[in-house]
């Protein structure tokens, strides 16, 4: 299978959108860098489409990616309360994002 969790590009001067093709949970997930630096100057024009407040330069390297949060579960499960199918499917592909981004981690730091 497959995984993507990052799509890459390369500036030219005048295009500002750029498209991604992987799924997410919270477009806070969603992240940009320019050269290897971490931006926050874009915003989603749309679901899978990332808009930069200005055009990348020319020959900059433009990377969109997935960094999903781990550190609370996406939806909490109280007890005593009822247990639904979207709740634990929300839970398990925030495991499944967050696992995925930690093995090509595991795959770029060790080959």
């Amino acid at each position: 299978m497959t995984v993507t969790i990052e799509n890459l590009y390369t500036g030219n001067g005048s295009t500002t959108d750029y498209s991604f093709t992987f799924p997410y949970l919270d477009t806070t997930d969603i992240k940009a860098s320019l050269a290897g630096v971490v931006t926050t100057a874009y915003s989603l024009l749309n679901a899978t489409t990332v808009r930069f407040s200005s055009a990348p330069g020319n020959g900059v390297a433009i990377r969109i990616y997935r960094e999903t949060a781990y550190t609370n579960p996406k939806t909490k499960i109280y007890p005593g309360s009822a247990i639904r199918a979207g709740d634990l499917n929300d839970n398990t592909l925030q495991n499944f994002y967050v696992t995925q981004n930690l093995m090509i981690r595991f795959i770029f730091f060790f080959f």
